[in-house]
This record gives structure tokens, C-alpha cells and sequence, in this order.
């Protein structure tokens, strides 16, 4: 069984590399930073983002992954979710449970 300090550097991995997302409007993708990355009280691993006004109107985004600081793709999700254009920005944020089985 992996001890409490490997359980606690594989969830550092995640907060110390992954560093941008992208989310997709029609066929575009737009790249924005990580808002924060951060061991929750529960031990679950929270990585958040901004979805702003870049792109104008109303928009429906159909995907949001996140990438570390090589460009490398870690984590992808099908979306369907509608931003009227009157609305504030989106923070989403992606919760990754780290086990041991």
C-alpha cells in the first residue's frame, strides 16, 4: 500500500503540472490559465479555470481539457454547456478522486 506521503506527491503532481486548459466553441479551441489547483479537505484534487468573454455572444461550449506546462493533454470532458452573452464568465473546475485499490 502506497503511504500517506506517495498518496500526497501523486496529488501534488496534478496541482504543480498542470498549468492551462482549453475549452471548444463550435470548431475553435481558446486556451486559458488555471485559476487554482488545490488539495480539497477531502483529498480530492480540484483544478479550476476561467471560461471569460472572449468569445462574444451567446456560445456553447462541447469540451474542456487541461494541459500540463509541456503542452501535454491530461484530461478531456464532453460538454454542453450555454453562456448567454449577458451572463458573467464560467469557472469550472474538473475534482480528480486519487485511490489506491
Amino acid at each position: 500500500m502506497l503511504t500517506s506521503t506517495a498518496m500526497t506527491a501523486l496529488k501534488n503532481c496534478f496541482t504543480d503540472n498542470i498549468v492551462s486548459a482549453k475549452y471548444k466553441v463550435g470548431s475553435t479551441d481558446y486556451q486559458v490559465p488555471i485559476q487554482s489547483a488545490e488539495i480539497l479537505s477531502d483529498g480530492r484534487v480540484a483544478i479550476m479555470f476561467l471560461i471569460d468573454h472572449t468569445v462574444a455572444g451567446d456560445i456553447t461550449i462541447t469540451e474542456v481539457q487541461l494541459y500540463d506546462r509541456n503542452g501535454a493533454l491530461w484530461a478531456s470532458k464532453t460538454e454542453s454547456i450555454t453562456r448567454k452573452a449577458m451572463q458573467e464568465g464560467i469557472l469550472y473546475r474538473f475534482v480528480f478522486t486519487i485511490t489506491e485499490n
